[in-house]
């Protein structure tokens, strides 16, 4: 049920992206999505005329011990730098792409166990591509004001990484799953969910603390 409607919500991509170049968008930005094999958040900064400045991604996977962490920067509403960083306990990688103002590809490098190399013509590509696509989806979720809101959900009280105490109401199903992966826990799970004019959808419930380094305008 959270992957059917994460899909019907990025349908929605190609209908806005359309428009959101008349749009005014807010400098500084969150929301997310379900994506094939887990969950995407997303933050963003913009300049004073809604063009992008640094989105970040954060790839969290369903069934492996995997998040993929990464930093599309923009200059001139340009991309110009991808930063990636794959944090897995087995296998950790971090990936790096410049480019300049046309374009073209001035440093490309991929690290793993200490290990580097140069990227592929189809990694390079296929790290483009994902920045278009990000953008994309971030102009029309945000245009569709689609924010990501996360806390902390301990002793059946939740409360922002801001700190503030709020009242959430899932559907039946993800209440039943946020009550399922706390109900044995003393200690707090940390909550990750949509909030949309067409209601709220519960992301993901973890054990880790990602409070701690939630990005904020100043931050990102």
């Amino acid at each position: 049920m959270l992957k059917r409607q994460g899909l019907l919500a990025i349908g929605s991509v190609f209908l806005l992206s359309a428009c959101s170049s008349s749009v005014q968008l807010p400098e500084f930005s969150a929301t997310g999505y379900i994506a094939d094999e887990g969950v995407v958040r997303l933050w963003r900064l913009n300049n004073k005329v809604s063009e992008p400045q640094v989105i970040m991604s954060v790839y969290s996977f369903y069934k492996k011990p995997e998040t993929v962490i990464t930093f599309y920067e923009y200059r001139q509403n340009k991309l110009w730098q991808i930063r990636s960083e794959v944090i897995n306990p087995n296998d950790p990688s971090s990936w790096h792409l410049r480019l300049n103002k046309h374009g073209e590809v001035i440093f490309m490098q991929q690290e793993r166990q200490k290990q580097k190399r140069a990227l592929t013509e189809d990694e390079r590509l296929r790290m483009v591509f994902a920045a278009s696509k990000e953008r994309e989806i971030s102009d029309a979720l945000t245009i569709g004001k689609v924010n990501l809101v996360q806390g902390v959900w301990y002793q059946n009280t939740m409360t922002t990484c801001a700190g503030e105490k709020v009242s959430v109401s899932f559907e039946a199903p993800e209440q039943r799953w946020l009550k399922t992966r706390t109900r044995n826990s003393s200690k707090p799970s940390y909550v990750a969910w949509l909030d949309s004019p067409e209601g709220k959808q519960l992301l993901m419930v973890a054990e880790h603390d990602f409070c701690k380094w939630e990005p904020t305008k100043e931050s990102l």
